[in-house]
């Protein structure tokens, strides 16, 4: 049992790897781009540093949205990453669970058709490999739900991520409806994951005085007092 649990794990980091290889190249290659972006961003400054309105010029505009673009696509990238790692998660505890329905169900049949059909049944191999598939199917359905959970367990860790990222883009203020639309997920889950993450004490519930429910993160929008920070035998 051990083993082929080892063996599930096995497999899963090593698509994690090859995942994140996959992420390492495409995250040189996003840096080159933004290095070359960043040049004719400054090329195209010289050349418009002479006009009073440069910093309104199209080509201008058109080279910040740009760089704005690029900077957000390695996010964009892991995301898609994560994604992918989960659904082969997804995948291979389906497949292990399958193969146990199959391997269980053809145990079954064969163990009840030993049973009809022979006068001894008890001294037939038959009975003991229906009998061995039957308990080989527990232990990969067993394994099966082992990867399901680490799957929902690494869906709900990027969701989580996502809300992070956006309550930091948000200066530290994030509602339901903000968190759902952006971080492309629903509203249960999004409020689920907030009311998680004030149980922990890494968000305040405020409420307006319209009545809008705002989760404050104090840890973002304070985040210009690290250099203050001291020990905390000093306080």
């Amino acid at each position: 049992m051990r083993d082929l649990e080892k063996l599930a794990d096995k497999i899963v980091f090593e698509v994690d790897r090859a995942v994140r290889e996959v992420q390492d190249k495409i995250d040189r290659t996003v840096k080159r781009a933004e290095q070359k972006v960043r040049k004719a961003e400054r090329r195209t400054q010289r050349v418009w540093e002479s006009q009073p309105d440069w910093s309104e010029s199209r080509t201008v505009r058109d080279f910040q949205t740009a760089a704005t673009k690029i900077k957000k696509f390695p996010t964009r990238i892991s995301d898609l990453a994560t994604d992918g790692s989960c659904a082969m998660r997804y995948l291979f505890s389906y497949c292990l669970k399958g193969w146990a329905f199959c391997q269980g169900f053809g145990g079954l049949m064969l163990v009840a058709i030993t049973l009809a059909t022979s006068e001894h049944p008890w001294r037939q191999e038959e009975i003991s490999i229906g009998l061995v598939l039957l308990a080989t199917s527990q232990v990969l359905w067993w394994i099966g739900q082992r990867v399901n959970k680490s799957a929902d367990q690494k869906a709900y860790a990027r969701d989580q991520h996502r809300i992070l990222r956006l309550a930091r883009e948000k200066g530290g203020n994030l509602t339901v409806i903000e968190a759902a639309t952006d971080g492309r997920m629903t509203t249960e889950k999004a409020e689920e994951i907030l009311r998680e993450l004030a149980v922990q004490g890494h968000t305040e519930v405020r409420v307006t005085d319209s009545g809008v429910m705002v989760y404050h993160f104090p840890e973002i929008s304070r985040w210009d007092e690290k250099q203050w920070a001291r020990p905390v035998d000093e306080l």
